[in-house]
């Protein structure tokens, strides 16, 4: 039992009163930890104060923000997984929880430390921990108000059959409401529903759900994927027909859909394909999918769907709940900034160097090609851009203000007014866009000079020889060359960490940001994170750092910037010397991907 010591009193309710470490008590903001109990019994008052006490005795001997957000996304990880029901003990102390994390992660980044920077999957977890909390208080109303009902209906009842209610005002059978009152999440507008009996399959549901559901294109394509193995699996069934021991049986197959690694490319067209490959050949050799793609990918979008089946009418059962994670499932890896001897390995590559020739870029010799790869690695590592968003790169994206270049990853230009929806670019979220000096080092290698060649020859994108991928659902993706190029070089030079990627060049730019005295506005702004709860960040310019940000920011540097200068440049001035020999095959336009060949004629 809780220690009656951690509860007050006060105007007839409890409340919960416990002193923060003196460790902790810094971060916090504050000594105490005070909240109601929301209630004057003594017994449930000591229920709801047990379960809060599991979460703060947990995280109140962290010493710093690192170990307490490393806590807390573990305690989130467990609330993840509560089952279904959830007690109102249980609701009351995630309740608290969800509250107090609030109010910690903005505390945090008003001090320019972002969690998402000590744990990645904290915001997604946050995220997803509210929406339950929110779906679960819904459904304890709707609970509390079919209960309330069905006592009263039986008190009348009662009251009936003791001759207590007149017989003139006794309601006729076919006035009596129904039995069952159904729970949505979102009840949707009485004339909008839609009778069960004439629901449309799951396939139609799902065509209007892509056509009209809000979201990005992954989220929307998470739900396709998924509803797909549904139908795979169960039929393409009128969705009412959908029951609850259906939703548990399709809940235990989703911790089974393996990974696409090691399964034939022909059997990696969906997710019933991949699951009945594993279900054929077993596991060796294949991998499971990771919690975090369960959790947030499948769970979440099969979440979204009931939840929008039921808002427009075509299902009028509680929604179901996926939640399944087998103990075989794997961890996600936090992804890690690159170390210092792995840029001397990446950057004394004959890429870098000099190549065997202008398609033998990973054999030595004395050729000098700074193709789409050369730069790809360089920008990226000093830009912290998003692969996707360094293949989109265009001469219009290079701008000057105050004598400094900056890249412009900006979805248009405001300056010139709005344009059609099919011109602009697509970034990864609204909170992408930004602006970035381009760093003196890609400036003195050259790269205004391959923008006025091209620009010369017709072609205002920046590398035309990137073949960007399309997907089944013609949507592009443009990470494709660099990250194919990263998996041969990872194991040409021995790379043997697994958490670091392509993608570790964006770590380590922010990496490289944390070792300057930038402000928090102009990290987010050169990283492209989201302010969209940060309203004093959406003012000031949104073409240029400030002056300060921008001394910081050209006047720190790190001792892998400074092995890449001085190896890169060396290697610039042996080719301008003449001792390599300078090709530039993306001058020619056989030489440029289908994609650029067709966008430039």
């Amino acid at each position: 039992m809780a220690r009656s010591s951690y509860l007050t009193r006060r105007d007839g309710r409890y409340h919960i009163q416990i002193r923060f470490s003196s460790t902790l008590m810094p971060l916090i903001g504050r000594p105490l930890y005070r909240a109601s109990l929301q209630t004057s019994d003594y017994r449930l008052a000591l229920l709801r104060l047990a379960e809060c006490l599991r979460w703060f005795h947990r995280m109140n001997d962290s010493a710093d923000y690192v170990a307490l957000f490393q806590k807390n996304t573990k305690e989130l990880q467990i609330y993840l997984r509560d089952s279904w029901p959830i007690t109102d003990e249980r609701l009351f102390a995630r309740a608290c929880f969800e509250d107090l994390l609030k109010s910690l992660n903005r505390k945090a980044r008003a001090i320019n430390c972002d969690p998402d920077m000590i744990e990645p999957e904290f915001s997604k977890l946050l995220k997803l921990f509210i929406q339950q909390n929110v779906e679960a208080e819904a459904y304890q109303r709707k609970a509390e108000r079919v209960i309330e009902y069905e006592r009263g209906r039986s008190d009348m009842r009662a009251a009936i059959e003791f001759g207590a209610v007149p017989t003139s005002f006794q309601p006729p059978v076919s006035l009596a409401a129904p039995s069952v009152i159904p729970y949505t999440s979102s009840p949707a507008p009485s004339d909008n529903l839609i009778p069960t009996s004439t629901s449309p399959c799951f396939s139609v549901a799902l065509a209007e759900y892509l056509e009209t559901a809000d979201g990005s294109k992954d989220s929307r394509r998470d739900v396709e994927l998924i509803v797909q193995f549904l139908i795979d699996q169960m039929g393409d069934n009128p969705v009412h027909q959908f029951s609850a021991e259906d939703a548990i049986q399709l809940d235990k197959m989703l911790p089974d859909i393996p990974d696409r690694v090691k399964i034939p490319r022909d059997q990696c067209t969906s997710l019933s394909k991949r699951y009945a490959y594993a279900q054929q050949h077993g596991w060796e050799n294949l991998k499971r999918l990771t919690e975090a793609r369960l959790r947030n990918g499948y769970h979440n979008s099969l979440s979204k769907f009931f939840g929008w089946l039921i808002q427009k009418g075509y299902y009028a059962q509680p929604k179901p709940i996926f939640n399944t994670v087998s103990g075989k499932n794997l961890t996600s890896l936090t992804r890690d900034a690159f170390e210092y001897d792995e840029i001397v390995k990446i950057f004394s590559q004959p890429l870098f160097q000099g190549c065997k020739t202008e398609k033998q870029i990973w054999q030595p010799g004395k050729v000098f090609v700074q193709s789409h790869l050369y730069w790809g690695y360089i920008i990226l590592i000093l830009h912290g851009m998003r692969i996707g968003e360094f293949g989109q790169l265009d001469a219009s994206h290079i701008k000057e203000v105050d004598e400094v270049f900056y890249f412009d990853l900006r979805s248009f230009d405001p300056e010139k007014g709005r344009v059609p929806l099919e011109e602009v670019v697509k970034l990864k979220t609204s909170g992408s866009e930004r602006v970035i000096p381009i760093h003196p080092l890609v400036l003195e290698l050259g790269l205004m000079d391959r923008v006025k060649d091209l620009k010369q020859r017709g072609c205002t994108a920046l590398f035309p020889e990137w073949e960007p991928y399309p997907k089944p659902n013609g949507e592009i993706r443009w990470g494709q060359p660099i990250t194919k190029s990263w998996q041969y070089l990872k194991q040409k030079i021995g790379i043997k960490r697994a958490n670091v990627t392509a993608y570790s060049a964006r770590h380590s730019y922010a990496q490289f940001l944390d070792s300057t005295g930038i402000s928090n506005r102009g990290r987010n702004m050169l990283m492209g994170h989201s302010i969209r709860n940060d309203i004093p960040a959406h003012y000031g310019s949104k073409k240029r750092l400030s002056p300060r940000d921008l001394k910081e920011l050209t006047e720190t540097s790190s001792r892998e910037i400074q092995f890449m200068t001085e190896t890169l440049l060396a290697t610039k001035e042996k080719a301008d010397a003449g001792e390599l020999s300078i090709a530039k095959p993306w001058l020619q336009r056989t030489n440029w991907s289908e994609f650029y060949r067709q966008k430039f004629g």
